[in-house]
């Protein structure tokens, strides 16, 4: 087995290192590249994913996810130096190890490869980043924009507001008016009642007079359910129809206690009390050849014209 003398790994400048040694480093070199890559694949995962978040979610969190894609790239360059580093301690053993210089060269170069992915994918990370920044500014312009139109809106919804301050103004104006006129017109219905109380006052006075003199007339009436006439009474009409001055003159021809009795064109004889006794009275009577009694008819006739009123 060779020793070897140099930096890195065990053997520096006072310590030997076998070629043993020499591969392991080389193998830890291979370890650290392929942890780079493995970081870098994750990285472009996580810029992938970026991507797809600054496209459906906020700018907030679009922001968030380019920061964690630009860790990660971070993370990924500074494998990156550690490789190279690992790289140089290699290159500075086979420098020594002529014999392992092979392998440590095949090793290098995977490295470098692995270096080389890392860096392609730091590429795509970055690419990626710069398609998020891109939809950032995208996502900002539009911002600005829904800004603008904010802004025309404030605009217009304060000419709005004025216009609304000049009707609210020219509304006052209109009620100090309208108060106005209703003082005024309060004024004017006060001085009315004023007016009308001032009218009841005449009023009741009037019919105080009035009371008064219906007293002194109802006193000079006859009542509707009769009452004694002092004086004479004298009319041009009639009383219940009939005229009392063509009456009285007729009752004045008819003599006290009279009754108003029809004499009858005839009646029988003892109607008149004493009639007959009268005429048997005046009848007279002879005795002719030997008759008893003779009838004399022109006294009856003298008797019967008396009765009739004859």
């Amino acid at each position: 087995m060779g020793i070897y003398r140099g930096t890195g790994g065990t053997g520096d400048s006072t310590t030997d290192a076998s070629i043993t040694e020499v591969t392991q480093q080389a193998a830890n070199a291979a370890a650290s590249a392929s942890a780079a890559s493995t970081s870098a694949s994750a990285a472009s995962s996580s810029a992938s994913g970026a991507s797809t978040s600054a496209s459906n979610a906020a700018a907030d969190l679009v922001l968030t996810n380019a920061d964690v894609v630009l860790t990660n790239a971070d993370v990924v360059l500074t494998h990156a130096d550690v490789v190279l580093a690992e790289a140089d301690k290699v290159q500075t053993g086979l420098d020594k190890a002529a014999v392992a210089a092979d392998l440590l060269l095949t090793n290098a170069d995977v490295v470098l490869t692995n270096a080389d992915v890392v860096l392609t994918h730091a590429d795509v990370v970055l690419a990626e980043a710069d398609k998020v920044q891109t939809g950032l500014d995208r996502a900002a312009v539009a911002a600005d924009l829904v800004l603008t139109n904010a802004d025309v809106v404030l605009a217009e919804a304060d000419k709005v507001q004025t216009a609304l301050d000049r009707v609210a103004t020219a509304a006052d104006v209109l009620l100090t008016n309208a108060d106005v006129a209703l003082t005024n017109a309060d004024v004017l219905l006060t001085n009315a009642d004023v007016g009308l109380t001032h009218a009841d006052v005449v009023l009741t006075h009037a019919d105080v007079v009035l009371t008064n003199a219906d007293v002194a007339a109802t006193a000079d009436k006859l009542p509707k359910s009769g009452g004694a006439m002092t004086g004479a009474i004298t009319t041009n009409s009639t009383f219940d129809g009939r005229d009392v001055a063509t009456d009285g003159t007729k009752l004045d021809g008819i003599a006290a206690n009279a009754t108003n009795y029809s004499h009858p064109a005839n009646h029988a004889i003892s109607v008149i009390t004493g009639l007959q006794t009268a005429l048997d009275a005046k009848a007279s009577t002879t005795t002719v050849n030997n008759l008893s009694t003779v009838y004399d008819p022109i006294g009856a006739s003298v008797a019967m014209a008396i009765a009739l009123g004859g």
